[in-house]
């Protein structure tokens, strides 16, 4: 396969992850404290799955502060969601 096949074949990769990947993270971040204070385990995953191929497109154009940002994102989501789960525990077990 000719570099400009590979490259067209990587272009076409990242938009396709960009197409999945921004309007699923963006309708969920718009309902997020929804997502975590109900447990919505199925829309949490979908989301982290958005914005993986998210860093994943960044990282194959090599936009390494979009990778960065969009990254930390991904953690930070992930520990919000535990934490939340974590103090749902600890309310319950209290009552």
């Amino acid at each position: 396969m000719s570099r400009a096949a590979v490259r067209s074949c990587m272009h076409a990769l990242r938009i396709a992850l960009f197409v999945f990947g921004y309007p699923v993270s963006i309708a969920i971040i718009a309902r997020w404290v929804p997502v975590v204070r109900e447990r919505r385990l199925a829309w949490f995953i979908v989301h982290e799955a958005a914005v993986a191929s998210i860093v994943a497109g960044w990282a194959i154009r090599e936009r390494w502060s979009a990778v960065t940002i969009n990254g930390s994102w991904f953690v930070v989501a992930a520990v919000w969601y535990g934490i939340a789960a974590r103090r749902l525990v600890r309310n319950s077990a209290d009552h």
